[in-house]
């Protein structure tokens, strides 16, 4: 069991959520999406979600806040 904390506050601490890409901010469920830009499911913050399912509140923070990232512009 101590061993499962160790990992999952190593995890968190050194994943820890993607916010802001070089095209601007992460878009959650919530929020609108720039027409000017293209957007990319965020995997990092996906598989962070994952990790602590358990907990309820990191994958609700990470669907609503930050969930998909811009990568590019739309041509």
């Amino acid at each position: 069991m101590k061993r499962f904390a160790v990992l999952a506050l190593a995890t968190m601490l050194l994943a820890g959520c993607q916010g802001r890409t070089n095209y601007g901010e992460c878009i959650g469920t919530m929020d609108e999406a720039n027409p000017k830009l293209e957007y990319k499911l965020s995997v990092r913050n996906v598989v962070l979600a994952c990790l602590f399912f358990q907990s309820i509140f990191v994958p609700a923070i990470v669907l609503l806040t930050e969930y998909k990232c811009p990568v590019a512009n739309k041509p």
